[in-house]
């Protein structure tokens, strides 16, 4: 039986050659709401055959794309479903991020309708925890406590906030889709939220731990493909968002951290740095869109 509430709320799958962990999070999120999409980018054959089969089990909807058209343009795919249908709000996930509880669409309604009577809410977030580790994954923040940006796997955005913003910004392709948009909301003054109560468990990929005398850090080991694709738009957001100052001094930050665990600690240093070296000449010379294969 569906929530009350889940007439208000289309789901949202981006998959691309998924795992049988696809199947766990649809059965973990379908009950909580009204449609269910997955805009499947241009999966191999049997990562086909897995969201068919997804489909007839759970009474889904499936788009099916000839080619990876990169993560915004997919989501905007299932955007526009959503909106074409009336559903006020589109809840995004990744294909292998699980919903904590049967109650996550409905503690992060609950937070949205608490925190748009005193502020204009564009986006909720649910409280991230790492698959692997089970530690949790902290979001940037200011000072006081705001949050300045958002993950997509987990969010809630209402439909109407595509309709007076805009939807994702295509021209990036891949990375930093989720980073932009949360500027674009926050520019325009609306806030991101988080709902304590509504748990993700989500991965970010090839985390390992390293040791560097009394300290430890992670590393993401991203392939040089998305070395690229982050480089780039990373650059590109920072050159168009620089007033957003808070937020610029953490991406200029982490930029040198990670060329730094990239030199130390990663494999495949020689095509990363070559492409972190491709993606800044394409931001300098705004160059977007899809440049090289994933």
């Amino acid at each position: 039986m569906h929530n009350i509430v889940d007439h208000e709320v289309c789901a949202v799958i981006v998959t691309y050659n998924a795992t049988t962990e696809l199947l766990e999070n649809i059965a973990a999120i379908r009950p909580q709401v009204s449609r269910l999409v997955v805009v499947d980018n241009g999966s191999r054959p049997e990562g086909i055959a897995l969201v068919e089969s997804a489909r007839a089990k759970f009474d889904c909807e499936l788009i099916r794309n000839d080619s990876n058209l990169g993560i915004a343009a997919a989501l905007n795919i299932g955007v526009g479903h959503a909106m074409s249908h009336g559903y006020k709000h589109a809840i995004f996930f990744d294909q292998d991020s699980i919903v904590g509880d049967h109650q996550y669409v409905t503690s992060m309604l609950e937070v949205y309708n608490a925190r748009n009577q005193s502020d204009r809410v564009a986006i909720v977030v649910p409280r991230y925890i790492d698959r692997s580790s089970g530690a949790a994954l902290p979001l940037s923040k200011t000072r006081d406590g705001r949050l300045l940006t958002s993950i997509t796997s987990g969010s809630l955005v209402p439909t109407h906030i595509f309709r007076t913003l805009g939807l994702h910004d295509e021209s990036l392709y891949m990375d930093y889709v989720d980073i932009e948009f949360s500027l674009r909301c926050r520019r325009a003054g609306y806030a991101i939220v988080e709902a304590p109560r509504a748990i993700l468990r989500h991965s970010l990929g090839q985390l390992t731990t390293h040791d560097l005398g009394r300290k430890a850090f992670s590393s993401t080991n991203h392939d040089s493909s998305r070395r690229y694709y982050i480089t780039r738009n990373r650059l590109l957001l920072m050159g168009k968002y620089w007033r957003d100052w808070p937020w610029f001094i953490r991406e200029l930050r982490a930029f040198c951290f990670e060329f730094i665990k990239i030199v130390l600690v990663e494999q495949n240093k020689s095509d990363k740095l070559h492409n972190m070296v491709r993606g800044s000449v394409d931001a300098y010379k705004n160059r977007t869109g899809k440049r090289i294969a994933l």
